[in-house]
């Protein structure tokens, strides 16, 4: 599917906290929109936070990451980019 294509791309992108104990168990959900280049458009967001704002702020730097190695997206499918959640799940994301 494009967002597990999408979601694997963002998982090339994370770093977690050094150090953060028990990290592989949260959970962040992160919002964003690309536009029609792929491109972000706005600072994405937490939409569902989970409770470690270290964490979730690394997720958000994930996306700001790929952002600018250039996420790939399929052309003539922009309409399902411009309101993008995707969660961060350290255990699924990053094999934890």
């Amino acid at each position: 599917s494009e967002q597990g294509a999408l979601e694997s791309q963002l998982g090339g992108c994370w770093t977690l906290p050094v150090g953060l104990e028990g990290s592989e168990n949260f959970v962040v959900v992160v919002r964003f929109n690309l536009d029609t280049n792929g491109k972000l458009d706005g600072r994405p967001s937490v939409e569902q936070s989970s409770g470690n704002r270290q964490f979730d702020e690394s997720a958000v730097r994930a996306v700001q990451k790929c952002d600018v190695a250039g996420l790939q997206v399929p052309a003539g499918k922009q309409d399902i980019w411009n309101d993008i959640r995707v969660t961060f799940d350290p255990r699924e994301m990053l094999g934890l």
